[in-house]
C-alpha cells in the first residue's frame, strides 16, 4: 500500500450514555452516520466510551435517558471521569488520522473534561449539535449547531452557534443539520494534507 494514500477521516459520535452498559449506536445515530458515508470516511460503529460490557443498543425511556445524561454531564466534572474514560477514548482514535466527533448534547462537556493529550486534540474536529457545555474544548476545529426551539442547549451553551430549526431531540432528523455536517466533514483536512 502506498504511503501517498490518505488516511480516512474517522467519524464518531460522542454523546451522553442513555444506557451506561452499552455503547452501540441508536438506529437514528446509525442512519445519520450511514448518510455521511463517502470515500475517505471511516464511520466508527460505537459511541462514547467506545468500549462497554454489552453490545448493541437498547432504547431507554426518555426520562431515564435524560436522567442518565444529566448524570454524565455532572459526573464528567470529577477527576475520576477522565481517569476512567481517557484511555478508551484515546485508544479508539489512536494513530495520526483526523477524527470528526459528532458531539450531541452533553458530549461537548464530556470531551472538555476528558483532558486528552494535545496531540490527539489537534486531530479532533468537532461538530456539536445541541451543545450543553460550560466551555469549548481545545480542538482543531469546532462548529456548534443549535436549534431555535432547543431551550436545553440555549440555556446550557453560551458560545457561538449556527442556528437551525428544531428542538433538542430533532437534530439527527433535520436535512439542514445533515448538510451542515457533511460540509463540515468535507472541509476537514485529512492527516496527509
Amino acid at each position: 500500500m502506498s504511503s501517498d494514500i490518505a488516511t480516512p477521516i474517522r467519524i464518531a459520535f460522542l454523546t451522553g450514555r442513555s444506557d451506561p452498559s452499552r455503547c452501540g449506536l441508536s438506529p437514528e445515530q446509525q442512519g445519520f452516520l450511514d448518510a455521511l458515508r463517502a470515500p475517505g470516511r471511516e464511520p466508527v460503529d460505537r459511541n462514547f466510551p467506545y468500549v462497554a460490557p454489552e453490545a448493541g443498543h437498547v432504547a431507554a425511556a426518555l426520562p431515564l435517558a435524560a436522567w442518565r445524561n444529566l448524570g454524565d454531564y455532572f459526573g464528567a466534572r470529577r477527576p475520576a471521569f477522565a481517569s476512567r474514560h481517557r484511555a478508551s477514548v484515546a485508544s479508539a482514535f489512536d494513530g495520526d488520522g483526523t477524527v470528526v466527533l459528532l458531539a450531541g448534547s452533553c458530549g461537548l462537556e464530556l470531551l472538555a473534561n476528558l483532558h486528552l493529550d494535545a496531540a490527539l486534540r489537534a486531530r479532533l474536529h468537532v461538530f456539536a449539535y445541541g451543545p450543553v457545555a460550560r466551555h469549548a474544548p481545545d480542538v482543531a476545529r469546532l462548529l456548534c449547531v443549535q436549534g431555535r426551539s432547543d431551550w436545553i442547549s440555549r440555556a446550557g451553551w453560551r458560545g457561538p452557534a449556527h442556528r437551525v430549526d428544531g428542538g433538542h431531540m430533532d437534530y439527527l432528523r433535520q436535512p439542514e443539520v445533515r448538510a451542515l455536517c457533511d460540509d463540515f466533514i468535507a472541509a476537514t483536512p485529512c492527516a496527509s494534507t
